[in-house]
């Protein structure tokens, strides 16, 4: 790959080709008990630009440009008031669609404060995660579906964010490529977490380091299939990605992740968002085993 498509397919900061496909999705960007009603702003870091998200006394959450029209003065030690975010610098306040509705260091008489606006994102909470549109459409498309909600009884929804150094595609790669099983993670299960019947898989999985992909494009990105002989059957692990950077790759029994998000912050760091089913993820580590 030459360094020109690299980058490319890497950069996502505003108006690079990938950056601008990006934002034309929802992105999974904090979790709503990260952002307390009343309480401290939450940084965010998306596809190298700097926002902040705050809920105010009322329980409504906004995410807005984290500088303040005036002086671009940070916004993250602003006052979280009733109804918006209030500068500390000359008490200029927003509320959570961006529009300045206090103006201290203005005559009351005045209009300016109406023509006065920061950027603020759509934003919805949903699935226990906070999404957020970057895009430029009027109406944002639909949040994506997922089965996250569609759990057995018995099982449990948990999402976890995990920090990598890297870039975002270096990450999602090793997702997608099941080859590495056998090598990398495979020690961290025994035959007996198979199911019975299963263990000949198991068997291969680490004597058959060279197995056969077969790809299918879909509606929403691509659908693929490693095989490998087991005896007188095949095994296949097959693995979804969905654009823009998410992947559900097969992960039982080693853990019970349902899908992964790889988002940029910028061209150098991914925040991975993870919902695991049945487990508790607060203690998964970069290694991916609970």
């Amino acid at each position: 790959m030459s360094p020109e498509d690299n980058a490319l397919l890497t950069q996502t900061g505003p108006g690079t080709p990938m950056g601008e496909l990006m934002r034309q999705y929802w992105i999974p960007a904090f979790m709503p008990e990260e952002v307390k009603a009343g309480g401290a702003p939450l940084r965010l870091r998306l596809l190298g630009e700097n926002f902040l998200a705050f809920r105010s006394p009322d329980g409504s959450v906004g995410v807005v440009d984290h500088r303040c029209a005036h002086r671009c003065a940070s916004l993250f030690y602003g006052r979280n008031e009733e109804g918006g975010i209030r500068c500390v610098y000359h008490g200029w306040k927003f509320d959570r669609n961006g529009q300045c509705i206090e103006m201290p260091s203005e005559p009351p008489e005045t209009d300016y404060k109406d023509k006065v606006k920061i950027r603020a994102l759509p934003v919805v909470e949903r699935y226990g995660v906070g999404w957020v549109y970057m895009g430029t459409r009027a109406e944002p498309p639909a949040l994506p579906h997922f089965d996250w909600d569609e759990v057995e009884e018995g099982q449990s929804l948990t999402v976890s964010f995990m920090m990598r150094e890297c870039n975002w595609l270096q990450a999602l790669e090793g997702d997608i490529d099941t080859c590495h099983v056998g090598f990398l993670h495979l020690g961290a299960a025994t035959p007996e977490q198979f199911e019975e019947g299963s263990i000949n898989y198991y068997r291969q999985m680490r004597e058959n380091l060279a197995p056969k992909y077969e790809a299918l494009e879909t509606d929403y990105g691509t659908m693929y299939c490693a095989y490998r002989p087991a005896g007188d059957n095949l095994y296949h692990r097959i693995g979804q990605f969905a654009l823009p950077f998410w992947t559900m790759a097969p992960s039982e029994p080693l853990d019970h992740i349902r899908a992964r998000a790889w988002v940029p912050l910028d061209d150098h760091e991914i925040e991975t968002r993870v919902a695991p089913v049945g487990q508790d993820m607060g203690k998964v580590e970069a290694g991916g085993k609970a």
